[in-house]
């Protein structure tokens, strides 16, 4: 059974988070099978037990894990005979420095755009 990502969609089917792009690229990148479900922000209070409130949220063989930063440590974890995303508590440490420095830096000025 493959894993299953439930992935952010607008009306149209359109994927648009970046957040889910990350896990998609995570578990393409460690070879994983996995297959997406859409869903729209009225209905990510139904995925899993209904504590999760942001997507991405994997379901691994019932082993549900939330946010792209976790998944991703998740899969390092778990998947450790596949190739790293984060290589390492030294990856770790400098995917962690870029992820802040986006969202602090970038993500303002691409939402500043995007409104």
């Amino acid at each position: 059974m493959s894993i299953i990502l439930y992935d952010l969609a607008g009306d149209d089917g359109r994927r648009f988070s970046s957040n889910c792009w990350r896990t998609q690229m995570a578990l393409a990148h460690k070879g994983l099978d996995y297959e997406t479900v859409p869903i729209r922000f009225t209905d990510i209070g139904q995925i899993g037990d209904g504590t999760f409130k942001t997507i991405p949220v994997i379901d691994d063989r019932g082993t549900w894990v939330g946010d792209s930063w976790t998944i991703a440590e998740y899969l390092d974890d778990t998947y450790s005979d596949r190739p790293p995303v984060l290589a390492g508590s030294d990856g770790r440490q400098h995917a962690r420095f870029v992820q802040n420095w986006a969202v602090a830096t970038i993500s303002p000025l691409v939402m500043t755009l995007v409104v």
